[in-house]
């Protein structure tokens, strides 16, 4: 079990980091921590000045800046997934409903979601005919993170805590002593009873994780790459 120290032991904070701030009930889901301070990823040249339009300019600098936007508002799965919905209505893509009946037309650009984390887009070729072979590439959407348990808050020595558990192969020890937020899905009750998927995404620090102290781990100043060097 794993456990997390809020930065100030306060009763509001502890709601504000689990909670969204949304007028009815609201149960937590899929909360994970985050980095909060990851710098913002920005498109740069190391070229001189006369020919930095040739290797950043253009269409190639249009796709690498979408791509950097992509990769800094997606900060989980769920984000990822409504970027490249955004991003993929704004490029002209129609959006599916897996339930409706599909009226699909050569030289047509469309893409569909589930669960608001996965997330299918295709393009049909001006002279495709049904037989013909297609071009598939895949990859996920989710990463290495830390995940909130549910009913996760707890209290002790006068700090508000949190109890998490691993999700993926991360390497953990370089989410000690770093300022960590929360990001994720929710489920809320609206004002006519029934419920809803809200993303959230506090932007700003609220977790941290502390080094284990010295004299209750002896070896750490010892371990690199999990190898015990003497």
């Amino acid at each position: 079990m794993h456990r997390f120290q809020l930065l100030k032991p306060s009763s509001s904070l502890i709601a504000s980091s689990l909670l969204p701030k949304y007028p009815y009930h609201c149960t937590p889901t899929n909360l994970l921590l985050h980095h909060h301070h990851r710098k913002q990823l920005r498109l740069v040249s190391t070229q001189s000045s006369s020919n930095s339009n040739q290797v950043v300019g253009g269409k190639s600098k249009s796709i690498v800046g979408d791509l950097l936007e992509y990769l800094n508002e997606s900060w989980t799965q769920f984000h990822a997934t409504a970027e490249a919905k955004r991003q993929l209505l704004a490029a002209g893509f129609h959006l599916l409903n897996e339930n409706d009946d599909w009226d699909l037309k050569p030289g047509g650009r469309y893409f569909f979601t589930r669960n608001m984390s996965c997330l299918i887009a295709f393009s049909i070729g001006e002279k495709y005919s049904v037989g013909n072979g297609f071009h598939v590439i895949a990859a996920h959407t989710d990463s290495p993170c830390l995940k909130l348990k549910p009913k996760s808050a707890s209290s002790k020595a006068g700090y508000l805590m949190v109890n998490v558990q691993t999700y993926g192969g991360g390497l953990w020890h370089t989410w000690f002593d770093r300022d960590l937020s929360v990001a994720g899905r929710v489920i809320v009750k609206t004002g006519d009873g029934s419920f809803a998927h809200k993303l959230v995404k506090v932007k700003r620090p609220l977790i941290r994780v502390p080094t284990l102290a010295i004299h209750l781990d002896r070896f750490v100043s010892f371990l690199v790459s999990g190898i015990y060097c003497c």
